[in-house]
């Protein structure tokens, strides 16, 4: 019997965390904590609540990330000038520094994962998880109901 799509799928993202907790060690950067530093950075005042959607990822998740990123010193949260219910995030100096060392981690991720692959194997894998993606949002959309 094949393994299910679903196995497969966590077992290469396990790899991918191990790869980056590898690369990044010792900047005190915890599971999620590497996308979420990245997303604030490329969306300078970002909401959490945009963020969460963005990365989609519930609100309590992408709070306890947060607030440890801020307490790690990498995010700043300051009030929207336009509605002071929302706060926006934004990267501190010490996340400015580190990015094009997480961009270069990431870049070398890309590279590990697909070296074995053509660009159009690529295209395809791309498509197809973005379809999976789809279908699994769809059905847990139903299951909120």
């Amino acid at each position: 019997m094949k393994k299910p799509l679903g196995k497969e799928i966590n077992e290469l993202a396990r790899d991918v965390k191990k790869f980056l907790h590898y690369h990044l060690d010792g900047h005190s950067l915890g599971d999620g904590q590497f996308g979420i530093l990245y997303e604030v950075f490329h969306s300078p005042g970002i909401s959490q609540e945009k963020l969460s959607k963005k990365r989609n990822v519930d609100k309590t998740t992408t709070a306890k990330a947060v607030k440890k990123l801020i307490n790690n010193g990498y995010i700043q949260r300051e009030k929207d000038k336009a509605d002071k219910r929302v706060y926006c995030l934004l990267c501190t100096e010490k996340a400015v520094e580190l990015m094009p060392e997480i961009e270069r981690v990431i870049k070398l991720e890309n590279e590990v994962l697909t070296e074995s692959l053509s660009e159009d194997e690529v295209k395809v894998f791309r498509k197809i998880m973005g379809k999976m993606t789809k279908s699994i949002d769809k059905h847990l959309k139903k299951m909120e109901e």
